[in-house]
C-alpha cells in the first residue's frame, strides 16, 4: 500500500473541501452585503426626511434655472432637498453600474419615482454642470434610460393625471364623468389611430430593446426606433415642434 500515495490523496482532498467551504462562506458574505446594501436602500428611500424632500422637489419647486434656484433656496430647505435626493439616486446609479446592486431589484420601485424627479430638476442639472459641477448627478441621469418604461404622468397643476395616483388613464375618475380628450402622458391605440388617420403631426418613436426587434421587426409607419439606452445620445434626432409617441409593445 503506497501510504504517500494516499496521503497525497487526502491532503488534496482536504484542500478541496475546503476550497468549496471558503467558497459557500464568501458566496454568503456577498448575499448578506447585498442585501444590506439594498436594505440600507430602501430605508433611506421610505425615510420621512427624503420622502418629504422628494415631493417638495416634485410639487413646490418652481425654477428653471440654476440662478433663480440658488437665488431662491442658497442654503434653505430647497437646495438641501435637491442634493439630498438627487444625491440618493446618483448613488443608486453608482452602486447599478458597478454591479452591486441588480438593476431589476431596484429600479420597478424606484424607476417613476427617479423619472419624475428628473423631469422637474434636469434643467437645474445642466446648467449647474456648467457652472458648479461638471460631474453632478451623472450616474443619476445614466440610470433612467432603465426606468423609462415605468408609466409617469405628466406633473403640474394642469396635468390631467396627478402624479402617482390611483386613477389610471382609460379610467373613469367618477361614474358620471367621461374622459373626452386623451390623457396626458398616455395614449389609447384608438386616438393614436385616429390622429394617424387623419395626418395629425405627430412623431412616434419605438423604444423596443434590440432583442424584441429581432423577434418582432414589425413597426408602425414612420416610426423612429430608439432603444432606451440610446434616448440619452441620440436625443437631438426627436423632433422639437412635434408631439412624440412613445411605445414599446
Amino acid at each position: 500500500m503506497d501510504w504517500n500515495a494516499i496521503t497525497a490523496i487526502a491532503t488534496a482532498s482536504a484542500a478541496l473541501i475546503s476550497m468549496v467551504y471558503i467558497l459557500f462562506e464568501l458566496k454568503a458574505l456577498e448575499r448578506d452585503r447585498y442585501w444590506e446594501i439594498t436594505n440600507q436602500l430602501f430605508v433611506l428611500w421610505q425615510s420621512k426626511e427624503f420622502m418629504e424632500a422628494q415631493l417638495w422637489l416634485m410639487h413646490r419647486l418652481k425654477e428653471t434655472t440654476w440662478p433663480r434656484f440658488i437665488e431662491a433656496h442658497r442654503a434653505e430647505y430647497g437646495e438641501l432637498a435637491f442634493h439630498r435626493v438627487g444625491s440618493f439616486y446618483n448613488r443608486v446609479g453608482s452602486l447599478v453600474r458597478r454591479g452591486l446592486v441588480k438593476r431589476d431589484d431596484i429600479v420597478p420601485t424606484i424607476g417613476p419615482f427617479a423619472i419624475a424627479i428628473w423631469q422637474k430638476i434636469q434643467p437645474l442639472v445642466i446648467e449647474a454642470r456648467r457652472i458648479e459641477n461638471s460631474v453632478l448627478f451623472v450616474d443619476f441621469e445614466h440610470l433612467l434610460p432603465e426606468c423609462y418604461e415605468c408609466y409617469v404622468p405628466a406633473l403640474g397643476p394642469q396635468a390631467t393625471v396627478h402624479p402617482f395616483s390611483l386613477m389610471q388613464p382609460g379610467q373613469e375618475s367618477e361614474p358620471s364623468r367621461q374622459q373626452t380628450q386623451p390623457l396626458s402622458g398616455r395614449i389609447s391605440q384608438n386616438e393614436l389611430l385616429r390622429r394617424m388617420k387623419e395626418s395629425e403631426p405627430i412623431a412616434l418613436l419605438d423604444v423596443r430593446q434590440p432583442s424584441h426587434l429581432n423577434n418582432d421587426p414589425h413597426t408602425l409607419p414612420h416610426a423612429i426606433r430608439m432603444p432606451p439606452d440610446d434616448v440619452q445620445r441620440r436625443y437631438a434626432e426627436l423632433p422639437r415642434d412635434l408631439d412624440i409617441v412613445v411605445y414599446c409593445a
